[in-house]
């Protein structure tokens, strides 16, 4: 099973990033009327808040992988992930790698999701260029009083835009999530000798 050959610890702090990540924004999101009103960005961000709510109530992997589909730069995170990795995807395997990848977030983001208690989030401003793309920064409130900030980075795709990375802003630090995907597959793909066996592993 990859879960156990990569190392539990890896994976379940990937899996509790990208759980609480899908989760605390498909909660509640909110923000002054003037940054939505002219800003397709944050509209996007609310939008996709929208749906990540639907996946929560429906409470299934299938949900969540639409989301996902609709909403994140899929191949450009999925090419990113194989990090040195990245040449010996064979083009007739990439689909398969690709869908792998997001049913394997989606599984488990569907499963963990449930665990996390949270009142809402917001957007806390205006988005803003940066040099990978543009950038919408939230506050996620959990019940217990605690919060953290989230920042998505957004690139442009047709006359919208998709996720490209998530940063999760607290106490001990900030984490940007597909470092830790990146990190999961090359240590696979290291342990069980090429591509392919991480292509079979996802699509388990």
């Amino acid at each position: 099973m990859m879960r156990r050959s990569v190392g539990y610890s890896v994976v379940g702090y990937l899996v509790r990033g990208l759980a609480t990540l899908m989760f605390a924004v498909g909660t509640f999101c909110s923000t002054g009327g003037t940054a939505a009103a002219d800003d397709a960005a944050v509209q996007f961000v609310q939008k996709m808040t929208r749906e990540l709510i639907a996946a929560n109530r429906a409470g299934a992997d299938v949900v969540f992988a639409d989301t996902l589909r609709r909403n994140a730069h899929v191949g450009a995170i999925g090419t990113y992930a194989l990090g040195s990795y990245q040449t010996q995807l064979s083009q007739q395997n990439r689909d398969s790698y690709l869908n792998g990848m997001v049913r394997f977030i989606s599984r488990y983001a569907a499963t963990e999701s449930k665990k996390y208690q949270v009142s809402h989030v917001q957007v806390t401003g205006p988005s803003r260029l940066v040099n990978s793309g543009v950038m919408v920064d939230t506050k996620v409130h959990m019940r217990d009083g605690s919060t953290y900030d989230v920042q998505w980075l957004l690139q442009a795709a047709g006359a919208g835009y998709r996720v490209r990375d998530a940063k999760v802003q607290v106490l001990l630090g900030e984490y940007w999530m597909t470092p830790f995907l990146k990190d999961l597959f090359e240590k696979y793909i290291a342990e069980n000798g090429s591509v392919n066996a991480l292509v079979l592993a996802l699509n388990r």
